[in-house]
């Protein structure tokens, strides 16, 4: 398993503006549920998914990339269940 990050040139800015509609997609998709049960508790992970979620991807490259990590994250999903748990 290769390590990807979420950007292949840059790093996850946990600190960028969320959109201006984010409230509004919020309420309107009831996000809030997806982020609990992508977070499963862990208040860092909820901050992480929403951010990730509602800053979205226009760049091909970007969005190729991405697919790729999810592809591999599947392919090892043990592996991956193995990092989370190691880090709660």
């Amino acid at each position: 398993m290769k390590v990807l990050l979420m950007y292949k040139s840059r790093d996850f800015d946990l600190t960028g503006k969320l959109p201006a509609n984010a409230q509004t997609l919020i309420q309107d998709l009831e996000l809030s549920t997806l982020f609990s049960a992508m977070a499963r508790g862990d208040e860092f992970l909820a901050v992480v998914a929403e951010k990730a979620v509602l800053t979205s991807l226009i760049d091909l490259e970007e969005i190729r990339y991405r697919q790729q990590i999810l592809k591999d994250c599947l392919q090892n999903s043990a592996t991956v269940r193995g990092i989370y748990a190691i880090a709660e």
